[in-house]
């Protein structure tokens, strides 16, 4: 079991990491209001007016990471079992 929980974790964390950086950088680059969503899920909103620029993080960014986790750690127990 702990084998499976430090590639879960590490995992976890590069996914979130990833999955956040390309989502700012599609909202910045992107000009006036974005909303980056899979579905009904959303990964970031940015809203945009004259004075105030707005962004708000969904939870569809804690899915990714978690399926990011999930991957890694089935990608280490196979390796594991291959060796």
């Amino acid at each position: 079991m702990r084998a499976l929980v430090t590639p879960f974790l590490l995992g976890t964390a590069a996914a979130a990491l990833l999955v956040s950086g390309v989502a700012l950088a599609l909202a910045a680059g992107a000009g006036g209001n974005v909303h980056i969503a899979l579905g009904p899920v959303s990964f970031v909103i940015v809203e945009r007016s004259a004075k105030v620029t707005s962004t708000s993080f969904g939870p569809g960014l804690m899915l990714a990471a978690l399926a990011g986790g999930v991957l890694n750690a089935v990608a280490a127990a196979l390796l594991r079992r291959r060796s």
